[in-house]
């Protein structure tokens, strides 16, 4: 029984079908330029904007399509198992628009939502800092509040979409003094902001294409009507916006894990040796059952935490096992589909090794995965 029929109603079986001939179009052809030339076309992020896949999780009134989480899951596998950098580019936009839906105001959702649902305009999520990886709350970035507007100053890094986003959510201190778990606060900085200067220093060591730099502020003025949520309650939001967070990068390392599977299985039944497809040994055979096996369970727990979203239920503890344990799958996936392919799978002739690059990320970035632990057994050992 595939996932689709556990999951997915007709709508989304039909939308599943959709965003395949679309990206079939737009995306496939294009998948291996893009990690070579390391450049994402932004004639490609509006094409997909405007098929509304920015967008499943935004209202109609803003633009949006409100097709909700497992919609979601399908849209960001699609790209993703052509090419994740794509995927990665989308995810802040997806974030954020959920941030202001459930946070902002009447007038921020109006005047944001629907450039965001587009793709009309890009966004970013800026939280770590050189102090403040894992531990959020460490951050020192700092907004203090002078007469109708705030000013900000402090610096970012590891930031998805620096130089390319138009919106930047910002989280800081706006008591310097207090417990940052309740002294925490988000702003929304556009760019071109004066004050505001960006740096892109480093390359990774994949997502090709992806924009990844350092945020500078220095005595940026935000205008009141920017604060996103209430003074003081920026970690809170944070944690909410991390839950759909880590269920977008889960079907992202998912998107890595099918392209591996499907690429490992191609090549399996091409490659001859000793006169025969290296399909037919059973080493090679018992390779692409555990790669399914491994696959099978990331992709159920993740479509399991995000049929609790759609069901309005709390879904912290799953979340965070469907990213720690669909991350380490696919690594360990990708890893098995370089080996299935040999010395070929060490060149850069075959998408495997784009696919292993890319899958470390994930064990990374959103969360390492021993965080992903600690959040799991904080859930498991809570007093019933």
């Amino acid at each position: 029984m595939t996932i689709e029929t556990l999951f997915c109603d007709a709508r989304e079986r039909r939308l599943k079908e959709k965003v395949n001939n679309f990206l079939n179009e737009s995306l496939t052809p294009i998948q291996e330029e893009i990690n070579q030339k390391k450049e994402i076309p932004r004639s490609l992020i509006s094409k997909i904007g405007k098929e509304g896949l920015f967008a499943p999780l935004i209202p109609e009134e803003y633009g949006g399509s409100n097709l909700g989480m497992i919609a979601h899951c399908i849209i960001t596998e699609e790209i993703s198992r052509r090419n994740v950098a794509v995927s990665v580019t989308r995810t802040p936009c997806i974030l954020d628009g959920y941030t202001l839906l459930r946070y902002g105001t009447d007038s921020q959702k109006e005047r944001y939502l629907p450039k965001i649902a587009t793709a009309e305009k890009l966004c970013s999520i800026c939280i770590t800092e050189e102090s403040a990886g894992s531990d959020a709350a460490g951050i020192q970035t700092l907004a203090v509040k002078e007469g109708d507007e705030y000013i900000l100053n402090g610096s970012k890094r590891f930031i998805t979409n620096a130089g390319i986003a138009d919106y930047y959510f910002v989280w800081a201190l706006t008591d310097q003094k207090g417990d940052p778990h309740h002294s925490m606060s988000v702003f929304l900085v556009e760019k071109n902001t004066p004050g505001f200067t960006i740096e892109n220093p480093y390359g990774l060591l994949g997502l090709n294409g992806v924009k990844n730099g350092i945020l500078n502020f220095k005595d940026v003025h935000i205008p009141e009507e920017n604060l996103i949520g209430p003074e003081g309650k920026g970690f809170q939001i944070l944690m909410s916006t991390f839950n759909i967070e880590r269920i977008t990068l889960s079907s992202e390392c998912n998107g890595i894990s099918l392209a591996a599977l499907a690429a490992a299985k191609k090549y399996a039944k091409t490659r001859i040796q000793f006169g025969k497809p290296i399909a037919s040994f059973q080493a090679i055979r018992f390779k692409i059952a555990q790669i399914a096996t491994k696959l099978y369970a990331a992709r159920l727990l993740t479509y399991s935490a995000a049929k609790l979203a759609n069901l309005g239920e709390n879904f912290t503890k799953e979340a965070s096992m469907a990213k720690a344990f669909s991350s380490k799958m696919a690594v360990e996936i990708a890893l098995e589909a370089v080996q299935i392919h040999g010395g070929d799978g060490y060149t850069d002739q075959y998408p495997v090794e784009r696919y292993l690059r890319d899958a470390k990320f994930f064990q990374i970035g959103g969360g390492t995965s021993e965080i992903q632990n600690l959040i799991i057994a904080r859930e498991e050992l809570k007093e019933e």
